[in-house]
């Protein structure tokens, strides 16, 4: 099961959720910084908005776009080791 705060969650693949998302950690940095002036929470909340954009915005990548991992013919299954005795065929 994923989890939301997966940033390859299905959640976020439509843009409109991407830019609501920074638009509203946005404006709480704005507010932060103009009506409360609290120096911690303008730097937290300024932090979020940045990373927010970064991740979102700037360097977003489709899941589904992404190519699929090479696997090999037997599906990923480790190759079977058999083991010879050479002793068995000295009689």
């Amino acid at each position: 099961m994923k989890r939301v705060s997966d940033i390859n969650h299905p959640f976020y693949r439509p843009l409109w959720r991407r830019v609501t998302l920074v638009g509203v950690t946005g404006a709480w940095a704005c507010y932060e910084n103009f009506v409360v002036k609290d120096p911690m929470w303008m730097v937290l909340t300024a932090g979020v908005f940045v990373y927010a954009a970064w991740v979102f915005l700037i360097k977003w990548t489709d899941p589904e776009d992404k190519p699929a991992e090479i696997t090999d013919a037997t599906g990923g299954e480790p190759p079977e080791v058999v083991e010879h005795d050479e002793g068995a065929d000295r009689r």
